[in-house]
């Protein structure tokens, strides 16, 4: 059950992200290449916001562990999506066979934006580009524009001066509907390390702040099914086989490392971090999906695409955060502010033992 309610808040995010599969995969119908085209700017704030907050509350403190000494903690980051992240203007994009049916209404929500679909596309014949054999509009924004992304951490003073510490939540299930085509599941794993080496300077080594170094890595998927059949384009085909191994997977895999010092004043700690933050998600629609290869005869000829679409989005910034922690007895309270791509609060809750 504890488990079930620490990934809530991120099953939210997910599963509002696969419910908009269905307007996404409306891409299909222009083929692969326009399909990449067009889904990797408009996911690409999830991406980015994701990547960001699983390298936040790995810390809250340069200070270490005795051995043995540990602390548990469970904490949630707000990724904030600027405003210049929520729209796409689709007339910047190169297609091959779609058009915009009015060209002076380029401007699309990506997964951030509003919920509200975006302009009109027409599907064009590919013998003949002067002709269109239909349409479809761009998809709607979830307003996603905080992404939130929640974490439970165990640290562990495992060597003199050095803590490390571990993030794991196995996969876990979710089902919208009731129908297992609709199944999300999601899983998490991360393994980071902080070095005090102040000690190890003799001329800071009796300075009245702590420093330390520090380097994280973490890997989060998730999987939705997915149901696209010829009758998304109207067409009724009795002999056509679904394919039920349609999915959507997304894989987001995060680095951060730099430097964090922090200074206690009395039941409160100041900590500050600067470092490299990075992350590398891959989105891939996997399975086999009809889609309009030729127009004869005023019919629609379909063929099969198999795994359409396989996007990767990439980051890396300096990384900013700064914070404080109200330590009460073995129980603390924190939280900071973080800057990297994106704009981020964290906030959570440890017991600590040390």
């Amino acid at each position: 059950m504890m488990k079930k309610l620490f990934v809530l808040i991120f099953l939210i995010a997910v599963v509002k992200t696969s419910s908009a599969q269905s307007d996404v995969i409306e891409y299909l119908k222009a083929g692969t290449e326009d399909a990449g085209t067009f889904i990797q700017p408009y996911l690409n704030p999830f991406a980015v916001g994701l990547g960001d907050g699983l390298n936040n509350g790995w810390y809250y403190t340069a200070e270490t562990h005795k051995q043995l000494g540990f602390d548990f903690s469970v904490s949630v980051s707000a990724v904030k999506v600027p405003s210049s992240a929520k729209t796409y203007d689709l007339s910047q994009l190169s297609f091959q066979n779609i058009r915009l049916a009015d060209p002076s209404n380029a401007i699309a929500p990506t997964i951030a934006g509003d919920e509200m679909s975006g302009p009109q596309l027409y599907l064009l014949n590919p013998n003949d580009r002067n002709e269109t054999i239909g349409s479809f509009y761009s998809p709607q924004g979830l307003e996603l524009d905080i992404i939130p992304v929640p974490v439970a951490q165990l640290g562990i003073g495992l060597l003199p001066y050095t803590d490390v510490l571990v993030r794991y939540v196995p996969k876990l299930k979710f089902n919208e509907d009731g129908s297992d085509e609709d199944e999300t599941q999601v899983g998490l794993f991360g393994l980071g390390v902080k070095h005090s080496f102040k000690d190890w300077i003799p001329a800071i080594k009796h300075l009245p702040f702590d420093a330390a170094v520090f380097a994280s890595f973490s890997n989060i998927t998730a999987q939705s099914g997915i149901d696209f059949t010829p009758a998304d384009y109207g067409v009724s085909d009795p002999d056509y086989v679904q394919d039920d191994n349609q999915q959507l997977d997304i894989e987001t895999r995060t680095m951060k490392f730099g430097v964090i010092v922090s200074k206690k004043v009395a039941f409160i700690t100041f900590f500050g971090g600067i470092g490299n933050s990075q992350s590398k998600s891959e989105v891939n629609v996997t399975g086999r999906y009809p889609i309009v290869s030729d127009y004869v005869d005023g019919e629609l000829v379909l063929v099969d695409l198999v795994d359409p679409v396989k996007l990767k989005f990439d980051s890396s910034n300096i990384s900013l955060d700064a914070g404080l922690r109200l330590k009460m007895a073995f129980f603390n309270i924190f939280a900071s502010i973080n800057k990297a791509e994106y704009t981020s609060l964290n906030a959570g809750v440890s017991l600590s033992v040390r």
